[in-house]
């Protein structure tokens, strides 16, 4: 049978029409593929970073913190998207002796003894929810400015506060008062704020905006609560190691503290002098200090369960100076040393145990540091520069009107570059 001319040009048509749409297919089934492979992987990323920062404020949806938290100026801001990766879960060993979840950090005999003593003292064994060692539960930091200590050779203090995510005004008066550098100039002074996450989405973007403005925040990888100050406080040894190695003097206040940083650079860093492996602080002495068993600072009653006394030598936390070698052995030690929630007991007195050869500096308290706002401030009404108080709690209503007093003495003719070592 012979075919028309006009029916060839319909079957060529034909064909060629086939073959195209077959490879349209082609391209769609390949297109369709390496989108899923995609979406699968933004969603596992996805899982990661949501366990960080929780919903959007706007939809409530669950959002990446990645993409959400971490603008491509990160870098120029001090907010290292690298450091925001979540490690998984910290370990949580069981605490005693030679169990299978101690960790694996090596320690020579004498560390070794000690910790077989803290146990002991601890009553570890018997606690069945186990322990969590501090530097192992800190996880990445979320945030940090690296670069806050550079651009001088030598930081005289850096100011470690443990501050809580909601109080904002508090650390803005640190920046615009003690911690602000050129008021103590030719001294350098550097201040970083420690803190924990936030299940509040909006404060949690207040406290990204805080830091992209000032670069002076510090935030770990674990909810701020009143009972992780351990954690922080690791936290804060750990940053000043790593990232402000060329500090003398590391000072960790609470944000409700008034520091005379004109009588602590001018007097007490002359006293302070060439000391190493030390703490200043008030200093409660071992077996003196009650464990109580109920109210804010309640033990468990497992833990130390043979004690109604610490045994530990430790410091009063709200104002507590340690010489800067001490910030990576402490970290050390947090890797061996049982979770005990009570910071001020474990930062200074459970690990520098551990560390070994440390020396207390007793400043004592209603002399050197107070919890009397009043007593400081007659003290300073009173003595002037002569008042041997440089730390003191203090209450927000109080704060600027005491630290006008303050700067009011220490900036008047009569007080002399020759009056500068008062002691």
């Amino acid at each position: 049978m012979r075919i028309s001319r006009s029916s060839k040009k319909c079957l060529l048509l034909g064909v060629f029409l086939l073959i195209h749409m077959v490879c349209l297919l082609l391209i769609a089934a390949q297109t369709y593929m390496a989108w899923r492979s995609s979406d699968r992987f933004l969603s596992e990323d996805q899982t990661v970073q949501m366990k960080q920062f929780g919903p959007n404020p706007v939809s409530g949806q669950l959002r990446s913190s990645r993409y959400q938290y971490f603008p491509k100026t990160a870098v120029n801001t001090g907010i290292n998207p690298k450091l925001n990766a979540d490690q998984g879960p910290s370990p949580k060993p069981t605490i005693g002796r030679g169990v299978s979840g101690a960790p694996k950090t090596t320690v020579n005999t004498d560390v070794a003894a000690k910790l077989e003593g803290m146990m002991h003292e601890m009553n570890a064994s018997q606690v069945s929810n186990g322990a969590v060692y501090p530097a192992k539960r800190i996880g990445s930091y979320l945030w940090l400015n690296p670069n806050l200590c550079s651009g001088v050779a030598l930081v005289d203090i850096i100011i470690i506060v443990h501050t809580a995510p909601a109080n904002l005004e508090r650390r803005q008066r640190i920046r615009d008062t003690f911690g602000h550098e050129p008021s103590f100039l030719p001294f350098h002074v550097r201040v970083a704020f420690m803190l924990g996450k936030t299940m509040n989405v909006t404060l949690a973007k207040w406290l990204r905006s805080e830091h992209v403005t000032h670069k002076d925040t510090v935030m770990g990888d674990f909810i701020d609560d009143y009972h992780n100050l351990t954690l922080k406080g690791v936290m804060g040894f750990r940053w000043v190691g790593e990232y402000c190695g060329n500090s003398k003097f590391v000072l960790k206040i609470d944000d409700d503290v008034m520091i005379n940083m004109y009588k602590l650079l001018y007097s007490f860093l002359n006293y302070m002098g060439a000391k190493s492996k030390s703490i200043f602080c008030n200093l409660w002495h071992r077996d003196r200090s009650q464990i109580l068993r109920d109210g804010k600072w309640k033990v468990d009653p497992r833990i130390f369960a043979r004690r109604q006394t610490y045994p530990y030598d430790y410091c009063s936390g709200f104002s507590v100076i340690l010489t800067s070698d001490l910030m990576r052995p402490m970290v050390e030690a947090a890797n061996t040393s049982p979770f005990f929630w009570i910071d001020d007991v474990y930062l200074f007195g459970m690990l520098p145990i551990i560390v070994g050869q440390v020396t207390y500096y007793n400043f004592a308290m209603d002399k050197n540091i107070t919890k009397s706002e009043a007593l400081a401030i007659n003290c300073t009404r009173s003595q002037g520069p002569r008042c041997p108080i440089y730390a003191s709690l203090i209450s927000d209503e109080t704060f600027w009107p005491f630290w006008k007093m303050i700067s009011d003495i220490y900036t008047t003719s009569f007080w002399h570059l020759e009056n500068k070592t008062i002691t």
